[in-house]
């Protein structure tokens, strides 16, 4: 018998004409090394992804599908090109797209930049802090300041709580085994505050970790990141699925294809997952551990939300 909480998730899956969600490579590189995190140990080329690229990718969504969330981080940091960053985001408002979601590990979240993605058009920011004590959150994410972080986080809540406008802020907290015991506390300091609280296991990022989710093979479901979820590196090409972060079984470029054809393309192992065809999947699905994640938790404040 499937587990309650992935039988849930399968209910919802079906045949998608076009991506539910969009993942936005704008930067590959990073400034942070974290542990539970593939970035490290990437090969291909890293850059910046071309503001005609997305020009060109909005432009379809738009048209298609313009309620598709858009997600701006794949594998790199956003905020280390915060103009072009918010090139994309204008641009993104301006031909009518209505999910625009910046994800961030905050360390570049700075006043002035704060302030912009209140003004962005953003509709949520989601920002990774594993952890309350300093001890644990600087073990999870490497090279990061937790009292940095944390004063920028804390800088924009306020900011938006005085405008009365803004971005949907949410916390992001992985659960891993040195840091699971501080969630308590990490809910109470967020929530006071006025922050969603978003609570999630670990990505197997393609079977490179383990999840903390073990559910016997016989009781897999179809991955709900293949069914729903489409990417885009930096320079336009489109890896099969998350796990595949070097694009090394890619279906072509973003360039040269419309997110349609690409998103057909992908078509063939989306009908194998809803068909549980997985034996049939490629060497890589074997091993990874992404379709048993499940869904995130989120812990919403007592204040009512901004307009």
């Amino acid at each position: 018998m499937t587990h309650p909480e992935l039988a849930r998730i399968e209910a919802t899956l079906k045949p998608f004409s076009f991506p539910k969600k969009f993942a936005v490579e704008t930067c590959a590189e990073c400034n942070l090394a974290c542990s539970m995190c593939y970035h490290p140990t990437m090969k291909r080329t890293k850059g910046v992804m071309p503001l005609a690229l997305w020009q060109r990718l909005a432009d379809e969504i738009a048209a298609v599908a313009p309620r598709t969330e858009c997600w701006f981080s794949f594998c790199g940091e956003p905020l280390l090109e915060p103009d072009r960053l918010f090139e994309i985001l204008d641009y993104g408002r301006e031909v009518g797209l209505q999910s625009l979601n910046v994800n961030t590990n905050g360390m570049l979240l700075t006043a002035d930049v704060a302030d912009r993605l209140i003004d962005s058009g953003a509709n949520l920011v989601v920002i990774g802090i594993d952890g309350f004590s300093k001890e644990a959150y600087e073990r999870a994410r490497f090279g990061a300041d937790r009292d940095v972080v944390y004063a920028n986080v804390e800088h924009l809540l306020r900011r938006r709580a005085a405008l009365g406008r803004g971005p949907e802020v949410q916390v992001q907290f992985i659960e891993l085994d040195f840091n699971r015991h501080e969630l308590p506390e990490y809910q109470e300091y967020w929530l006071e505050r006025g922050a969603v609280v978003k609570v999630r296991r670990q990505l197997s990022w393609g079977g490179k970790f383990e999840t903390s989710l073990c559910i016997p093979e016989d009781e897999r479901i179809p991955c709900p990141w293949a069914i729903t979820m489409m990417h885009v590196f930096w320079d336009g090409q489109v890896p099969r699925c998350p796990g595949d972060m070097e694009g090394e079984e890619g279906v072509g470029s973003a360039w040269d294809h419309s997110i349609t054809e690409l998103w057909a393309d992908l078509g063939r192992y989306r009908e194998l997952h809803l068909a549980h065809r997985f034996d049939e999947l490629p060497e890589r699905c074997h091993s990874c551990q992404d379709w048993m994640t499940g869904a995130a938790e989120r812990l919403r404040p007592d204040d009512a939300p901004l307009a």
